[in-house]
């Protein structure tokens, strides 16, 4: 039944986030769309990869540009933490 899901997963984003998965690493794949979410205190981030070695807790990488600092910041969202996140 696992692999039903990851299969499901994979063709989900593929399909519709335009997912293209790693060369190094086919569970893990980029986003073509910009998907845009918040965090509960309305500050937005891009999510660059999906990351679905285990299907059961995915693993979002976002980044946010901060222009005073010229920084950007990456973080790893765990499914735990989807709760505290919506789409912008």
């Amino acid at each position: 039944m696992k692999n039903y899901w990851s299969n499901a997963t994979k063709k989900f984003l593929k399909e519709n986030l335009g997912g293209l998965p790693h060369l190094d690493n086919p569970e893990k794949f980029s986003i073509g769309k910009h998907l845009l979410i918040k965090d509960d205190n309305g500050i937005e981030y891009t999510v660059y990869d999906v990351d679905i070695a285990d299907i059961n807790n995915p693993v979002l990488t976002c980044y946010r540009y901060d222009p005073k600092e010229e920084t950007t910041f990456y973080i790893d969202i765990s499914k735990e933490d989807f709760g505290n996140y919506s789409v912008a």
